[in-house]
């Protein structure tokens, strides 16, 4: 089975309601435990050229991978096999074809039938895909979801007024994720932009050129 990087490992190992997805500063520790380096942006880590994208109200992330299409595959295998190991831990299901245990030149990936895997277990929902590239848009990649399996489909609603008791009373960790939450006020955004934390003006200030319309290209 192929190896996959150490922090990968370690983040399935975490993957619990209680450890990982607790809240944002519990979800940004045990990232930085797996080996996961924080970003300027909000919300996002690294590692091995590896990417997470992270909310934490309700606290849930997503790994992407892409790259060469087999290679791809080789991971997404890897990461089913590691939770398939653990059936004391993981209840498996899909509702499409079980390509959990195919090779990565099994004709049936052709097929265009790919679907989600899905495990359950520890409070939580591990979600496992992964697609071939489409010419001028994406790489081939895979994406693994983790989120509590008490949030609710729809997602959270938003919240005005723990949005603002964060800005003025939270953590710098949720500080930090606040500044990524979807239709944050521009006013609030202002906020953050001149937050005393370096980590949390830094992130609001990259937030702010996106709005703005990305970023300058250097070499214009």
């Amino acid at each position: 089975m192929r190896t996959l990087p150490d922090a990968v490992g370690a983040l399935l190992q975490a993957a619990d309601a209680d450890t990982l997805l607790r809240d944002a500063d519990a979800l940004a520790e045990a990232l930085a435990d797996a080996g996961w380096a924080p970003e300027v942006e909000s919300g996002r880590f690294s590692a091995d050229g590896w990417d997470v994208v992270s909310s934490a109200w309700p606290p849930n992330l997503s790994v992407f991978r892409d790259g060469d299409l087999l290679d791809v595959r080789r991971d997404a295998l890897a990461i089913a096999a590691t939770l398939n190991a653990e059936p004391q831990r993981w209840a498996f299901e899909t509702e499409g074809p079980d390509w959990s245990g195919w090779t990565t030149d099994d004709p049936r990936w052709d097929d265009d039938q790919i679907d989600w895997l899905l495990w359950h277990g520890q409070g939580v929902v591990v979600e496992l895909f992964t697609a071939p590239a489409v010419a001028g848009e994406v790489p081939a990649h895979l994406h693994l979801a983790i989120e509590r399996a008490d949030s609710p489909p729809e997602g959270l609603p938003r919240d005005d007024v723990r949005d603002l008791r964060v800005a003025s009373e939270g953590s710098i960790v949720e500080r930090w994720f606040l500044v990524g939450e979807s239709d944050l006020p521009d006013e609030l955004l202002a906020t953050l932009e001149a937050d005393p934390d370096q980590r949390v003006s830094a992130a609001a200030a990259s937030e702010r050129r996106m709005r703005d319309g990305g970023f300058d290209d250097p070499t214009g």
